[in-house]
């Protein structure tokens, strides 16, 4: 992985309606739970950017931030605003609300991108597309699919050329699920 064709990006543009608050700023295990993710990129790339639509929210974590260009269109509309604003041809992204990601995986996915769009892991649940890289070469068919309204990132990933990493090779670099698992409630936090 070239460090300087990427760009390590979270999502938090989410309006938390099943957590009752902003989720990305509610503690977990004695930090916010944003603060996890970003660790995880801070220890991988130099250039991160925050995508949100509250940046005030966001000053202790210090990074660059960027709100969307289409907002209210979910996380599609997220890394249309990444990719328009990094100036590396690749992003990895995260939401907010995974505070697992696993670095050797992050490195594997940034490896396989040459030659791609976007770059995904596939796990027994499915693909997961917020712990993914994508590239600024598939924007045309992100911006395509947020003018027809679609929004559903996996419809887009098949419109692009997207390399998906199969079950076994991503859970046997995880060593597990637990990097894709998501907050979306307080009981999500209990008992991890």
């Amino acid at each position: 992985m070239k460090d300087a064709d990427f760009t390590g990006v979270i999502l938090a543009g989410g309006k938390s309606s099943r957590f009752g608050s902003n989720k990305a700023l509610a503690e977990f295990h004695s930090r916010r739970l944003i603060e996890h993710p970003a660790g995880a990129l801070e220890n991988i790339f130099t250039k991160r950017l925050l995508v949100t639509n509250t940046p005030d929210e966001y000053l202790f974590l210090g990074w660059p931030m960027t709100t969307d260009i289409h907002p209210g269109k979910g996380p599609l509309a997220g890394i249309h605003a990444a990719l328009k604003t990094v100036s590396t041809p690749f992003i990895f992204v995260v939401g907010c609300d995974m505070p697992f990601p696993d670095i050797s995986l992050i490195i594997h996915l940034c490896d396989q991108v040459p030659g791609f769009d976007a770059v995904i892991p596939a796990t027994a649940d499915g693909l997961e597309p917020l712990h993914g890289v994508y590239g600024r070469t598939g924007l045309p068919v992100i911006e395509r699919c947020l003018k027809a309204e679609e929004r559903k990132i996996t419809a887009v990933l098949q419109l692009m050329n997207t390399r998906i990493i199969e079950t076994a090779v991503t859970e046997n670099i995880a060593g597990s699920r637990r990097p894709f698992k998501n907050i979306n409630s307080p009981n999500d936090m209990n008992g991890i």
